[in-house]
């Protein structure tokens, strides 16, 4: 479920495999939900801090039309009646030709009028730059609509491809795919205990018990909120060595593969303009139904969703409100507890993150994603490093010093179908 792998479940004296398994095992629905469930996910280790992967998206073939014209010099505009078999040269950016090839069967379009529609085949392709030119030859005449013709046409389309008998094999056309960079973080979280502190009976349990218990969830918290934060950096520390923090879900999805590309969803509910002024009940649902139906235009019809306890309070407000918001609570596997929410573009199983709730500025925010599409990679998985006995430690102390160490990054594939949504259940101030 929702790329967890497993029988989703443990048997009753299975003991869990390791630290961030053991995370799942005592907090399924605790402060750090993605840092546990990725226990139970795609995983995979690394010799060197800088990792990198490659993805590679559905090619659009199509794209704008800057003119239309009866000549190859394209100094001759196309006024109207194109008939069949005539040519025409499509003017076109180098970034949209580079879509097409000869034997290509495209439909010039205009997007205002789709009665415009006509089929032609390409004939030609030349690439130079922003006047690059599609040469076709028109398959039936312009003359599908009564208001329009394709001297309007502003988007052509690969709609299929045509040969003849006996023809020589086409060119081919391949696609590039884009590269991603993350690094490695060190995360370590000490624990410190004397030795009198350690020999103390207390009422409220073993003191060093306790204090190695809460060093495991800081741990998982500290690595939770660079998965979900973190920002791309290397650098020098204090001590001269080389020091890294790795980018995490927010920020792939807002920024890209280079850093500046914004290519998920994002949009703040109380300063998007579009719904300025308006209140949660009167705007809430059609800002949601515009963003979902964004974000599942990419990946699957399942999604989860982290969100803080003021985001799904705005939900429920408008299934309330307007009758047409499906929700139900249910557990998926080892234990999460989520809520079903049923959209018209797919299902979102909704996990109220205490971090988010916690902190009053994410209370209204929700993060959707894919989990399938992330892999944990690490060079040391989360271990419990002890103290080393008197005998070979470098200082001696009267107590015990020890930590939880992990040095690990992500991986994630196609974040242009996730969002970061924010200002649920909020009023719009946008003027």
């Amino acid at each position: 479920m929702l790329g967890m792998r497993g029988t989703g479940d443990w048997a009753t004296s299975q003991r869990p495999e390791n630290w961030r398994e053991m995370i799942l095992y005592l907090y399924p629905n605790g402060s750090a939900p993605l840092t546990a469930m990725m226990s139970k996910m795609k995983q995979e280790s690394v010799n060197d801090p800088v990792f990198n992967w490659w993805t590679k998206l559905l090619p659009s073939q199509g794209g704008a039309v800057s003119g239309v014209y009866t000549d190859a010099s394209m100094d001759t505009a196309y006024v109207s009646t194109g008939l069949v078999t005539n040519t025409l040269y499509i003017k076109v950016a180098a970034a949209v030709i580079a879509h097409f090839r000869i034997g290509h069967q495209v439909l010039l379009r205009d997007a205002s009028d789709f009665n415009v529609d006509c089929t032609a085949k390409v004939t030609g392709v030349q690439t130079n730059g922003a006047s690059s030119r599609i040469t076709v030859e028109l398959l039936e005449d312009d003359d599908n609509s009564s208001d329009g013709d394709l001297s309007d046409c502003d988007t052509i389309l690969v709609i299929g491809n045509l040969n003849p008998e006996g023809s020589s094999r086409p060119t081919a056309l391949a696609y590039d795919p884009t590269l991603w960079t993350n690094y490695t973080q060190i995360f370590r979280t000490p624990l410190e205990i004397t030795r009198t502190a350690r020999k103390t009976h207390l009422r409220t349990g073993d003191a060093y018990k306790e204090a190695k218990r809460e060093c495991l969830e800081l741990h998982s918290i500290e690595m939770e909120k660079a998965f979900l934060f973190g920002q791309l950096r290397s650098g020098t520390g204090i001590n001269g060595k080389p020091e890294r923090t790795m980018r995490g879900l927010i920020n792939a999805l807002k920024y890209g593969s280079n850093g500046t590309l914004n290519v998920g969803v994002t949009s703040n509910y109380v300063s998007d303009s579009s719904w300025a002024g308006q209140t949660w009940e009167q705007g809430g649902e059609e800002w949601l139904d515009t963003h979902l139906e964004e974000m599942f235009r990419y990946g699957r019809g399942t999604k989860l969703a982290f969100a803080g306890s003021g985001a799904l309070l705005g939900i429920n407000r408008l299934a309330k409100a307007a009758g047409q918001i499906q929700l139900k609570s249910t557990t998926i596997a080892y234990g999460l507890q989520v809520v079903e929410w049923i959209t018209p573009f797919g299902t979102i199983y909704v996990k109220t993150h205490p971090l988010f709730s916690f902190e009053a500025t994410n209370r209204n925010s929700m993060l959707i994603f894919e989990p399938e599409d992330l892999r944990y990679r690490y060079i040391d998985d989360t271990m419990f490093r002890k103290a080393p006995p008197d005998s070979e430690a470098q200082v001696s102390i009267d107590g015990t010093v020890e930590e939880y160490l992990t040095e690990c990054g992500l991986e994630y594939h196609h974040p242009n179908g996730w969002g970061w949504l924010n200002g649920f259940n909020s009023t719009n101030t946008a003027s």
